[in-house]
């Protein structure tokens, strides 16, 4: 049996060659990935911001409408309590929803990965403090989804008060906060 001579140098060509080739072919497919996703980063950052911007013009509109409302009932309240009796009417309290879609979005398809971690994690912040507002928000309503009718009593009164003077400050502190997010974290 003959054996015939490995030409080593040919053989160590050729590994190099295939090596370099598969090498290359991750490094353009990782370059193309790592595109995609920035992509959706920007997508999404976008997004968000518009979303921000969005919540940041209800609060805008809700916060002065609420104080009113408040001074309204702080009035009623002390009429009421100097007659024993509710007797006038208060107009609805008008609670927009604020959104939260984009911000769930980027975390379902793991755009935030792709953000600014500080970013990320005042986004996150943002949207806990909007959450924990929208738990109140939705709260009062399911409490009092059972009045159908403009007239309270004095003890409906209170409980919309206290209610007011629960958010007032929490829509304060998201215009703010949506604010900031635009002006000065989401400016990339």
């Amino acid at each position: 049996m003959k054996f015939k001579k490995l030409d080593f140098s040919r053989l160590i060509f050729e590994f190099i060659s295939v090596s370099f080739a598969v090498l290359f072919a991750l490094f353009v497919n990782q370059w193309r990935e790592d595109h995609n996703n920035k992509n959706i980063a920007e997508k999404a950052v976008f997004n968000i911001k518009e979303e921000l911007k969005e919540n940041k013009e209800i609060m805008v509109l809700a916060i002065p409408d609420h104080k009113n409302m408040l001074s309204e009932i702080d009035q009623l309240i002390k009429i009421s309590e100097n007659q024993n009796t509710v007797n006038d009417t208060l107009k609805a309290i008008d609670i927009t929803l604020i959104s939260s879609s984009a911000w769930e979005i980027a975390k379902i398809t793991n755009a935030v990965f792709y953000i600014d971690f500080e970013n990320v994690n005042n986004l996150a912040k943002v949207y806990d403090l909007q959450s924990y507002y929208e738990s109140i928000v939705k709260q009062y309503v399911l409490k009092n989804a059972m009045s159908q009718n403009n007239n309270m009593d004095i003890n409906q009164l209170k409980n919309t008060r206290q209610f007011l003077k629960t958010i007032i400050p929490l829509e304060v502190n998201l215009e703010h906060y949506y604010g900031l997010m635009l002006k000065e974290v989401l400016t990339e």
